[in-house]
């Protein structure tokens, strides 16, 4: 090999050893629909009840965010959803004939997996059999060259 050669593939491997993983991705670096259901059907199954089922998800728009002055890229998905909850959902909510809420229950019928620390935080009750739709929201926060979902887990 000639002299130019080797410089070229010295400093390629030099580069290649400095730069983060992320520089090398050109195409489909975000994370993936897959992903983006596996969160939200993980955070259904942990606030809601483990034996519901998803009947439908869709994306409708996801984004890279400009986080980079946190030191970290991060991505938003926009989804919407169809849940079947077969044996009902935090049956011990189920409000009074009289429509009182018990103590530790939420009154709201407005159901979300939306970033945990605005979520409700009190159970709500789903009677069995209902299907609820969810137009929510997740975000991946890149984590160690994966992304990280708000379930916790990494993708």
């Amino acid at each position: 090999m000639n002299k130019i050669t080797i410089t070229a593939l010295t400093l390629l491997t030099f580069f290649a050893a400095a730069a983060p993983a992320r520089a090398f991705c050109l195409m489909n670096c975000e994370p993936k629909p897959e992903a983006v259901k596996k969160v939200f059907e993980n955070i259904i199954k942990k606030k809601f009840d483990a034996e519901a089922v998803i009947e439908k998800f869709d994306i409708t728009r996801g984004w890279a965010l400009d986080v980079e002055g946190a030191g970290h890229a991060g991505y938003e998905f926009y989804f919407t959803a169809m849940v079947k909850f077969p044996k009902g959902a935090n049956l011990e909510c189920k409000p009074e004939a009289d429509g009182k809420v018990k103590e530790g229950c939420s009154a709201s019928t407005y159901y979300s997996t939306t970033i945990q620390n605005q979520m409700i935080k009190e159970k709500q009750y789903i009677e069995p059999g209902k299907v609820v739709e969810f137009k929510d929201e997740t975000r991946f926060d890149e984590v160690g060259g994966g992304w990280k979902g708000q379930d916790g887990n990494k993708y």
